[in-house]
C-alpha cells in the first residue's frame, strides 16, 4: 500500500496581497459573487461554479487542477471563472473561500438547477450518481487489491469511525466479520480509543474513516497509529489529506466525493466500503469464505436471531 498525501499548494503565490477583488467589498464573498454573475457563465464555467458551491471545502484543500479535475472542466476554463469572479488566481480565490466557510461545514445549495423541473427525486439521485462516479474514477485498481490483500493477511482488524464516520465503520465491520475473524469497531460507544489501539502494530491493520466534519483529536490519533506503525486504509473526503501524518507507514487514501445539496451524504463514502469487503472477498479462497459464511447462517438458524422470510398469504 502507498501514501498519496498531496499537501503542497502550487496556486498560492506571494505576488498577492488582497482577499477580495480590488476596487470591490470585502464583504461580497465568493458565493455572492458567483451567484450574480452565474447567467453570464458559459456553459462550462457554469458547471464548475455549481460544482464549487457544492464542494467549498474541496475549494480550501484541493489545488487548482485537482479542482478542475473534480468539477469535469479543463484548467483553462476553471482560471477564467476566476478572472470572471474578479480575482486573479486561485489562490485570491481560495483565500477568500476561506474567509466565509469553515472546513467541513454544510456546503450551499446550487444554482441554475431547476428541482422543480427534474424533481426532487431526479435531481437527488442525479447528485448521488455523480458522486459515485467521481469517486470510482479516481480509484486505483492495484492499490485496492493491496488494501484488501493486507485485510486478508492481517492479524487483527479494526475499523475506526468518529462522529459521522461511526456508521460507516460499524457497517463494514458488520460486513467484514463475515468474511474473517478478529475484526472490531472502535470506539465503543461512550469509551475512550486509546486503551483500545495500544495494541495493535505493523501486523495488523487499521481502517480509519474520515470524512468530514472530524473531532479534533482525528489527527492525533492517525499520528498515534503512525507511531505503532499499524498499516492504515483511510476512507475519506478531499480534506482528510491534511490530517494525515507526513512520514508514516503505508497509507491507503480512498477519496469519496461527498454529495451536497445542504447537508452532505455519504453514499460514496458507504460505495468504498462495499468495494473494499468485494475485494476482500475475492482474494479470500472461495470455498474458505463460504465455509465462514454458511457457519454463521448455521448459527443465525440455531439461535433464532433472525426472522423467518414471511409465508404468502393465500
Amino acid at each position: 500500500m502507498t501514501a498519496e498525501i498531496h499537501l503542497s499548494d502550487p496556486d498560492a503565490t506571494s505576488g498577492v496581497t488582497s482577499d477580495a477583488t480590488p476596487g470591490a467589498s470585502n464583504d461580497v464573498s465568493a458565493v455572492d459573487r458567483i451567484r450574480r454573475t452565474f447567467d453570464e457563465l458559459t456553459a462550462t464555467e457554469q458547471e464548475a461554479a455549481r460544482f464549487i458551491l457544492g464542494h467549498l471545502t474541496d475549494v480550501l484543500v484541493c489545488n487548482s487542477a485537482e479542482l478542475a479535475e473534480l468539477s469535469g472542466v479543463s484548467q483553462p476554463t476553471m482560471s477564467r471563472l476566476y478572472r470572471k469572479l474578479g480575482y486573479a488566481n486561485a489562490g485570491e480565490f481560495r483565500r477568500d473561500v476561506r474567509r466565509f466557510h469553515q472546513p467541513g461545514s454544510p456546503e450551499l445549495a446550487s444554482v441554475g438547477e431547476d428541482d422543480e423541473a427534474g424533481g426532487l427525486v431526479a435531481s437527488h439521485m442525479d447528485r448521488e450518481l455523480t458522486a459515485v462516479r467521481r469517486t470510482f474514477s479516481r480509484l486505483d485498481e492495484t492499490s485496492i487489491r493491496q488494501a484488501a490483500k493486507a485485510i486478508v493477511d492481517a492479524r487483527r482488524v479494526c475499523v475506526i469511525g468518529l462522529r459521522n464516520g461511526y456508521p460507516i465503520a460499524l457497517h463494514l465491520r458488520e460486513q467484514l466479520i463475515q468474511l474473517r475473524a478478529d475484526v472490531r469497531v472502535l470506539p465503543q460507544p461512550g469509551q475512550s480509543i486509546a486503551e483500545e489501539i495500544v495494541d495493535y502494530g505493523p501486523a495488523d491493520v487499521a481502517i480509519v474513516i474520515g470524512v468530514r466534519r472530524r473531532p479534533a483529536t482525528f489527527p492525533a490519533l492517525v499520528a498515534a497509529l503512525a507511531d505503532a506503525r499499524v498499516p492504515m486504509i483511510v476512507i475519506g473526503d478531499a480534506t482528510v489529506r491534511s490530517s494525515l501524518p507526513a512520514s508514516a507507514p503505508p497509507i491507503t487514501v480512498l477519496e469519496a466525493d461527498l454529495s451536497s445539496h445542504v447537508l452532505s451524504s455519504y453514499t460514496a463514502a458507504f460505495a468504498l466500503a462495499a468495494l473494499l469487503v468485494d475485494a476482500v472477498s475475492d482474494c479470500l479462497p472461495a470455498e474458505e469464505s463460504a465455509a465462514r459464511i454458511s457457519a454463521i447462517n448455521r448459527l443465525f438458524d440455531d439461535m433464532g436471531e433472525l426472522e423467518s422470510s414471511p409465508r404468502r398469504r393465500q
